[in-house]
């Protein structure tokens, strides 16, 4: 990626998916810190005298939701930079006429593919929310 060119919005995108990952970082260390310091039998007279925590249960879904956000940002990111990895052998073996053909059914597959899985995710979350589900296709 050509650093010279940045925008803003990169910069905001950049540093977001950073403090995102250092988040998801910090609260897994202190999480095994906690689990195995705390928590062990040497140091279990400390924890009982002080009242410590031997967990932290709202650590695995912070970093769950941590890290879905990061995943969903940065494969926008990726998109918007061209930083994807692609398998290209086959549209190579075409002209350029082709190729673009072959990359606008390629987005329509993937726009096909959304659709369907929104689609199953609304049937799966629907009856939860008292909501009617979509009619099977």
């Amino acid at each position: 990626m050509d650093t010279t060119r940045r925008g803003f919005t990169d910069q905001i995108e950049e540093t977001l998916l950073a403090l995102l990952m250092g988040a998801m970082t910090v609260i897994t260390f202190a999480n095994v810190i906690v689990r195995y310091v705390f928590a062990s039998t040497w140091f279990k007279p400390v924890t009982e005298n002080f009242g410590l925590p031997t967990n932290i249960l709202w650590s695995l879904e912070a970093t769950v939701y941590l890290f879905a956000w990061m995943v969903l940002l940065g494969a926008s990111y990726c998109v918007k930079i061209n930083a994807h990895m692609g398998v290209d052998i086959v549209a190579n073996l075409f002209g350029p006429a082709a190729r673009k053909a072959l990359t606008l059914i390629a987005g329509a597959c993937c726009i096909v593919f959304t659709g369907l899985l929104f689609v199953g995710c609304w049937n799966y979350w629907a009856p939860f929310a008292n909501l009617p589900p979509v009619p099977n296709l």
